[in-house]
């Protein structure tokens, strides 16, 4: 059965007139106005739908609030980090005007990429450049040689330059740009009020600019090479000057130099050098420890020390020019001859033998007492000069001969007679320096003479050699027959000399002519008798008789000759001209060399 009603409530959709329908049950215009009956529950269904809309609002509400709280947070934190709310603080304007800036404000005009107005670095204005262009402008500005070096080495009084052009020079350039860049750059641990004094002062630098300089050092770390470089040739033993020759136009010794021997400490002198530089001392003198040897003769020595020590000179006006030949060829020889230190000299070692080949020539010679020609005649006075130097000299005499009778360009006992295989002059030099003897034969003059040049003797002193003599007896005349000379006359072969005893005299003087020492010495000289030899033959041939002891001659009485009375002889010895310096050529049995020399000299 169908049952009218509600129908248990539900909406039967059944249009009530004069109601329209609004729901999801309403229907369209039908012509006429229907309107559906209210169903027994829409009362409940209004409020469920308006408990969900308040729901819905307010939670609409809620989320409108917290978006609006989220978006003042939001707003707060921009504002807050926009410093909106931050302290300001007063700072110092260039012009001197105050503003007022919050702490990040000062952070961000602090904290910039270049660098501020009024940086000047090595005399560049680095404003508004970063780091990198500051330091290519400060490298490009760069002194080729940013340093004056100049340091010597001083070793005994001299100084030593030292090349230091290829030192490294470091600089500080980076380093300075750096400080120069980050002085007024916050750290991030800066107070408010330290932040404050850093604008201040990056503000007050537009009116004062801030000058930096780099600094320039020199790099050390192989100092040892530039100077092992001056040293090392220093570094050696002393080396005597060694003279080499003697130039006899301007008597100037020639000569190597000397060097002084040095043992350096060279480690101490590379610390000494090291040490200066590092302490920023560039121009300077560093002193070197050295054991100094000095050598035994020195440059300065020969320079200011030598020369002449003694000479000796004679005429030879009265020779032939045969022997004044050999007396210069003897000299040319001897001149120029160096002797060192500790050496000998021998007259005929360094002459030679007297021959042609050697340029000697023919002259008077005396053999046995008697003169006769020979090569060299002449030469003994050239040896006779060397002796007297070599005494004035001071030097060493070895071997030493008089002639038979003295000669007449030499002081009695003061000659030196030469033979070559037999007589020598030999005299070492023991001043302790070299020597040098010149010789020469002057032509111009007719004089011979020798000078000894070497270490000159001490204080300016010097010594005199001379001598005397006394006849000690007389010579006799031996007569000899000679069958071929017709009588009544003679001949002298041999001149007679008286026996002498010679004194000789070596006087040292100092140079006020005071005397110091002096020294004698004694020479024999043997007596040479008188030859004369005298003629027997008589006019028939036949020989007169011969008297030996006497010399007289008897002629016989089968003599054609008109003169029968015993014949007187004749001396014919003051013709002769005898030579100031013949060599000697004698036989023991005409003589006795024995010669006293005292202080054994």
């Amino acid at each position: 059965m169908k049952k009218s009603g509600n129908a248990g409530g539900r909406n039967t959709g059944i249009a009530r007139s004069g109601v329209r329908s609004v729901g999801p049950y309403s229907y369209g215009n039908t012509g006429s106005q229907v309107q559906e009956p209210a169903p027994a529950y829409s009362g409940c269904y209004t409020s469920y739908r308006s408990r969900v809309r308040q729901k819905r609002q307010k939670k609409l509400r809620k989320l409108a609030v917290i978006a609006a709280a989220a978006v003042l947070v939001v707003t707060l934190i921009v504002l807050f980090f926009a410093g909106v709310f931050q302290k300001r603080y007063e700072v110092t304007l260039a012009d001197g005007s105050v503003a007022k800036m919050t702490r990040n404000e000062l952070i961000a005009e602090l904290t910039v990429d270049v660098f501020p107005e009024g940086i000047i670095i090595n005399g560049i204005d680095v404003s508004g450049m970063t780091k990198e262009e500051a330091l290519a402008a400060i490298k490009a500005n760069k002194p080729e040689r940013p340093l004056e070096i100049n340091v010597t080495l001083s070793l005994d009084g001299r100084e030593y330059p030292m090349d230091l052009s290829s030192l490294p020079i470091d600089v500080n350039d980076a380093e300075v740009v750096d400080k120069a860049f980050n002085n007024l750059i916050p750290k991030g641990e800066e107070t408010p009020e330290d932040l404050v004094a850093m604008f201040n002062a990056k503000e007050a630098l537009k009116n004062t600019p801030a000058t930096y300089q780099t600094a320039y050092t020199p790099n050390t770390a192989d100092i040892s090479t530039q100077v092992h470089g001056v040293l090392d040739p220093l570094d050696r033993e002393a080396v005597d000057a060694v003279i080499t020759g003697f130039d006899p136009a301007t008597c100037q010794f020639e000569y190597t130099d000397s060097q002084t021997g040095y043992d350096i400490d060279i480690d101490k002198a590379v610390s000494d050098v090291k040490a200066l530089l590092d302490g920023g001392t560039y121009i300077g003198t560093v002193e070197i420890d050295a054991a100094i040897t000095e050598p035994s003769l020195t440059s300065s020595m020969i320079e200011n020390e030598f020369g002449l020590i003694s000479s000796t000179s004679s005429s030879t006006s009265t020779s032939s020019s045969a022997r004044a030949n050999n007396v210069a060829t003897a000299a040319s020889s001897i001149n120029g001859l160096i002797i060192p230190a500790g050496g000998s000299f021998s007259f005929n070692g360094t002459v030679g033998e007297r021959t042609a080949a050697n340029g000697y020539q023919e002259a008077g010679v005396i053999v046995e007492g008697a003169t006769e020609q020979g090569y060299g005649g002449g030469v003994c006075q050239v040896s006779t000069m060397v002796y007297e130097s070599a005494v004035k000299a001071d030097l060493q005499i070895d071997e030493r001969h008089p002639h038979q009778w003295p000669a007449k360009y030499a002081d009695d006992g003061c000659d030196a007679a030469v033979d070559w295989g037999s007589q020598d002059l030999r005299f070492t030099n023991n001043s302790g320096y070299p020597i040098v003897i010149s010789a020469y034969h002057d032509y111009s003059s007719m004089r011979i003479s020798v000078a000894i040049y070497g270490h000159k003797l001490a204080n300016g002193e010097y010594i005199t050699f001379s001598g005397d003599s006394v006849d000690t007896a007389d010579f006799q005349t031996t007569y000899v027959q000679n069958t071929e000379l017709p009588v009544g006359q003679t001949n002298t072969t041999r001149t007679g000399h008286n026996a002498k005893t010679a004194t000789s005299y070596k006087v040292r003087y100092d140079a006020n002519g005071n005397e110091i020492s002096r020294q004698t010495f004694t020479t024999y000289y043997n007596v040479i008798n008188e030859e004369i030899e005298v003629g027997t033959l008589q006019a028939d041939g036949t020989q007169a008789s011969f008297d030996p002891t006497t010399g007289s001659v008897a002629a016989s009485e089968t003599s054609d000759t008109s003169d029968t009375s015993d014949t007187d002889i004749v001396d014919d010895s003051s013709d002769w001209e005898w030579e100031d310096d013949e060599d000697v050529y004698y036989d023991d049995d005409d003589w006795d060399d024995t010669r006293d020399y005292e202080d054994d000299y």
